[in-house]
C-alpha cells in the first residue's frame, strides 16, 4: 500500500473514531463495531514500523496494549476499571502516532506531496483532540466532578461527552455546556485551547514554507 493510501485510511478511521463515538451508547455490539475501526489506525502504525523499523519500539508495545485493553473492555463494558485502561491505551496510542506525524510534518521526505502533508496535518489535529479527550476523561475518573454538564443540570459527565468537549475546546468554540470546574481540569482545558491555536498557525506556516521552497527549487534556472 502506498504512503498516501495509508494516510487516507488513517484519516478516515480517525474521523469515524473521533466523531462516531455516540454509537457506543447503543449497546455492546455497537461498541465492539466502534472498537474494530481502530484496525485502520493500527494498520497505519504497522505500516510505519515496516517502513521505519526504528519506530517498532514505541509503536509495537502500545498496539499490543491497545488490543489487550479493547478486548478486555469489550468483555467487561460495565467495569469502570476496564474503561479507564481502554482510554489510557487509546490516549497513549494516539500520542505516539501524533509524535510520528508531527515529526513527519516538520521533516517531510522529498517524495512527500502537498496532499500528503495536508493529510498528515489533519490527522495530527484530530489525534491532538483525541489525546486531550482522554486526559479530560482520566481527570474526571480520578476526580469525579472535575467537569459538569450544564445540559443536565450540572450532572456527571461521560467520557463520550468529554471527547466532544475536547474538540469544542481545541477549536475554541466554547459552547459552555460542559465546563471544567477544578483547577487541573481548567488548566488542561486552557492548555488545549492554546495548543490547538498554535498547532493551526504552525502547520499553516510549515505548509507555506515547504510549498514555497519546492516552488523555488522547481523554478530556479539550472
Amino acid at each position: 500500500m502506498s504512503i498516501r493510501g495509508s494516510l487516507w485510511i488513517l484519516l478516515g478511521s480517525l474521523v469515524v473514531l473521533q466523531f462516531g463515538y455516540p454509537i457506543t451508547n447503543y449497546g455492546t455490539w455497537w461498541t465492539v463495531a466502534y472498537l474494530l475501526v481502530y484496525s485502520g489506525v493500527i494498520m497505519f502504525g504497522v505500516r510505519e514500523v515496516a517502513v521505519h523499523p526504528r519506530a517498532k519500539w514505541p509503536i509495537a508495545p502500545v498496539v499490543i496494549f491497545l488490543i489487550f485493553a479493547a478486548v478486555w473492555f469489550a468483555l467487561h463494558q460495565d467495569d469502570s476499571e476496564a474503561t479507564v485502561i481502554l482510554l489510557a491505551a487509546i490516549g497513549l496510542f494516539q500520542l505516539v502516532l501524533l509524535i510520528v506525524l508531527v515529526r513527519r510534518l516538520m521533516q517531510p521526505s522529498h517524495h512527500s506531496r502537498t496532499v500528503d502533508l495536508v493529510l498528515i496535518a489533519v490527522s495530527a489535529y484530530l489525534l491532538l483532540g483525541g489525546v486531550f479527550g482522554v486526559i479530560s476523561s482520566q481527570i474526571e475518573f480520578a476526580y469525579p466532578g472535575s467537569f459538569i454538564d450544564n445540559t443536565n443540570g450540572g450532572g456527571s459527565v461521560t467520557w463520550q461527552a468529554l471527547f466532544y468537549d475536547s474538540y469544542v475546546t481545541i477549536s475554541t468554540l466554547g459552547y459552555g455546556d460542559i465546563v471544567p470546574v477544578t483547577d487541573w481540569a481548567r488548566s488542561f482545558a486552557s492548555l488545549e485551547a492554546v495548543l490547538g491555536t498554535l498547532f493551526i498557525a504552525i502547520v499553516i506556516a510549515r505548509l507555506v514554507g515547504v510549498g514555497s521552497t519546492r516552488w523555488r527549487m522547481n523554478t530556479e534556472p539550472e
